[in-house]
């Protein structure tokens, strides 16, 4: 697990804002998510749709970057924030082992509680972006 990066609610026309500051999340709220990138999240969100991960991947596509070395601005895509932001208390630790329990997830070495800690913060971060009318970004560093 190895990508730095941030989870950041902002409005969607401070994406630039976000890349110039040098510590979006002393402008922005969100959390550090080292470890955490947008393939990772890609397969969430296959994974709760049932659609196929290549159907997905170009929902995650940096809608803008700072130069080709980094940093990315991923918009978490709506969808997946109004799924997110509606899972019952009870279904997360669950739902965060399926997940830890995908081949890519699997392969990187996740453990159930890594997935459920990623889990938590998103879930988190996407009932916060849908409350307040805004957006989920992932801001990976590297």
């Amino acid at each position: 697990m190895g990508s730095l990066a941030d989870l950041i609610v902002a409005n969607s026309n401070d994406a630039q804002a976000i890349l110039n500051s040098e510590y979006p999340l002393g402008t922005f709220p969100g959390v550090n998510a080292d470890g955490l990138n947008p393939l990772h999240i890609t397969e969430l969100h296959a994974m709760l749709m049932e659609k196929d991960f290549s159907q997905l991947l170009s929902d995650y596509q940096p809608i803008a970057k700072d130069s080709k070395r980094g940093p990315w601005l991923i918009n978490i895509p709506k969808e997946l924030i109004e799924i997110l932001a509606n899972i019952a208390p009870h279904d997360q630790a669950p739902t965060a082992v399926q997940w830890a329990s995908t081949d890519r997830l699997r392969e990187e070495g996740w453990t159930e509680l890594d997935a459920e800690n990623y889990f938590a913060q998103l879930v988190h971060f996407s009932q916060t972006a849908l409350f307040e009318e805004k957006q989920l970004f992932l801001c990976v560093y590297s």
